[in-house]
């Protein structure tokens, strides 16, 4: 028996509400926005590093070591003492460990003319005669404003890892704003001055050993 056309109408409603409600959550879907990405910049020394004769002559940067607290895609914006905060549609441009440890390598690079400065796991027929270590444990604001990159920097010679020169990192910048690209402009520049202290520590490496004479 044919059914009426009014029950055709009824039996439709259900159909056209869902319909719409899965246009209205396209929709909102498609006025969400991307995060914004950022990256880490190397900065210019303001001069040449000294390159003395016992500097070692090409020299690998090894990917720095990032707090599991850091590590992630998110930018923290804000790092206490008890809480991290990451900002909300900030992201890095790529993973931070291997960002920040090719723009050490070119920060490096600059103040080590004649020197042959690469990151670890690029593309090199050298090998590396030294290392520069680099651990981050702080890499963001405080709730005061004040940017912080904390850890610790180590350089040795190959072969010869007893003999390292390791220092603490507890470097602090004033950003010349509240926003985020103010912060990473500061991180740069703090990444810029972790570089002068390796350069400095790479310049005072005791002399490579002298391999033994066979009698």
């Amino acid at each position: 028996m044919q059914r009426p056309f009014w029950h055709f109408i009824q039996s439709t409603r259900p159909m056209a509400a869902g319909v719409a409600v899965a246009s209205l959550l396209a929709l909102s879907g498609c006025g969400s926005t991307d995060p914004t990405l950022y990256s880490l910049a190397p900065v210019p020394a303001a001069q040449a590093g000294l390159v003395g004769t016992g500097m070692p002559a090409v020299i690998e940067v090894r990917t720095p070591g990032v707090s599991p607290s850091l590590d992630r895609q998110s930018i923290v914006g804000v790092q206490d003492d008890y809480s991290v905060t990451p900002s909300a549609g900030a992201a890095w441009s790529e993973p931070l460990a291997p960002m920040l440890g090719h723009v050490l390598a070119t920060d490096l690079q600059q103040r080590l003319p004649g020197v042959s400065v690469f990151a670890q796991n690029d593309a090199t027929s050298a090998p590396a005669q030294g290392f520069v270590e680099v651990e981050i444990t702080r890499f963001a604001r405080d709730a005061t404003g004040i940017v912080h990159l904390a850890g610790s920097l180590s350089v040795h010679r190959a072969g010869d890892p007893e003999h390292a020169l390791s220092v603490p990192l507890a470097l602090t910048a004033t950003p010349a704003g509240s926003g985020m690209r103010a912060m990473v402009a500061s991180l740069s520049q703090l990444t810029g001055q972790v570089a002068d202290m390796a350069a400095a520590r790479l310049a005072a490496l005791p002399p490579a050993p002298q391999p033994a004479l066979h009698k």
